[in-house]
């Protein structure tokens, strides 16, 4: 809660155990359903379902999405830690790229304006709906609901990336040490999100270290995600 302005506080949501189920079927059956997708017809199906799931199901079960909440007077101290994070990851993706040998600037530049800006506005509202499901669903918190929470978040986030993005989606070398390096920075990153909308209750804040996330690699790369879509 900021001083003279009231915020949205994300633990006032009471998960109901249809949202246990749904957190965890989702969490388990949506990576290998959209890498199988993806092998049969392209990126764009799974990534439909993927970012309907994350307005269309959160909306409906828990109220809100995070981006019309109260802003609240200024960021929280971790919003800016995620950043650093996330410009160091993107050093390191660059010291260590997987470049376009004759990339198409139609197709960066779409991939910039259309997907990176839907991506990073949508993977996190999914990824804290499944984490919040479970941490907030006891009346009175219980150190074994967090841990399934986060066990299902970092599953989740970790297998979709590794059945599904990876398989189109590659800005660095994975075989060297600055590409380890980009991984485990992004890692990290991921369990900020939880900790900066816990602080803000807006996910506009875990929107913009995601989008430059999304963004930077396509400044060196020439990575366009058209040729991806359809199969």
């Amino acid at each position: 809660m900021s001083e003279g302005r009231k915020t949205y506080d994300p633990t006032t949501w009471k998960p109901e155990r249809l949202d246990l189920i749904l957190s965890a079927v989702i969490a388990l059956s949506l990576p290998p359903l959209a890498g199988w997708l993806y092998d049969k017809k392209g990126a764009l199906i799974p990534m439909l379902i993927y970012y309907g799931l994350a307005w269309g199901l959160v909306k409906l079960r828990r109220g809100v999405v995070g981006y019309r909440t109260p802003m609240p007077e200024k960021p929280p101290v971790w919003f800016y830690i995620n950043v650093a994070v996330i410009l160091v990851a993107l050093a390191f993706a660059y010291m260590s790229p997987i470049k376009v040998e004759d990339p198409w600037l139609p197709g960066v530049v779409l991939t910039a304006l259309l997907w990176a800006p839907a991506n990073a506005s949508s993977e996190q509202i999914l990824w804290l709906y499944l984490f919040d499901s479970w941490d907030l669903y006891p009346r009175e918190r219980r150190i074994g609901y967090r841990i399934v929470g986060l066990l299902l978040f970092a599953a989740f986030v970790g297998m979709i990336h590794t059945m599904f993005w990876t398989k189109f989606l590659q800005v660095a070398r994975p075989d060297t040490v600055f590409g380890v390096l980009f991984v485990l920075a992004t890692a990290i990153s991921g369990f900020l999100h939880i900790v900066v909308w816990r602080r803000s209750g807006q996910m506009v804040f875990t929107f913009i270290p995601h989008f430059l996330l999304n963004l930077g690699p396509l400044l060196w790369t020439g990575y366009s995600i058209l040729p991806y879509l359809w199969k």
